[in-house]
């Protein structure tokens, strides 16, 4: 995650609160992922809109990995993005140590483009920017 986990329920309303300020804005749209049975919340998946295309983030409970349940998403969410009329492009970076997200994104139909050097910040992994592939699923 490119921020540290929430420790207090006031971080969790701020970061819901700038969620519903985005999606009022146009500017990003998350959806949160469920169980079918249950409606136990297990993950969500983030799309932030720019000219004619879409970045994708995702994160999934931990004991939810290998099980297909992101891979749906992601390409369930892609390929609506890239039906628009005026998205051409649905793309996503993972860390280059993220095997599994890399995973989702091939299974989800996405290609892997290159490397971006020193890309993307994780705290809770490294106080410097790290590298991250990025992958992108195109029309």
């Amino acid at each position: 995650m490119t921020w540290r986990p929430h420790t207090a329920l006031s971080q969790a309303q701020t970061f819901v609160k700038a969620c519903i300020q985005a999606r009022a804005a146009g500017t990003e749209f998350n959806y949160v992922l469920t169980l079918r049975e249950s409606g136990e919340l297990i993950g969500d998946v983030s799309a932030r809109t720019g000219e004619h295309g879409v970045d994708l983030g995702y994160l999934l409970a931990r004991c939810h990995w290998g099980q297909g349940f992101m891979a749906e998403a992601v390409t369930a969410l892609s390929d609506w993005f890239l039906n628009q009329d005026d998205v051409f492009r649905v793309w996503a970076v993972c860390d280059v140590d993220n095997v599994g997200s890399a995973r989702v994104l091939e299974k989800s139909g996405f290609a892997r483009e290159g490397t971006l050097h020193r890309w993307v910040m994780h705290p809770a992994i490294s106080n410097a920017p790290r590298d991250a592939y990025c992958y992108a699923k195109t029309r």
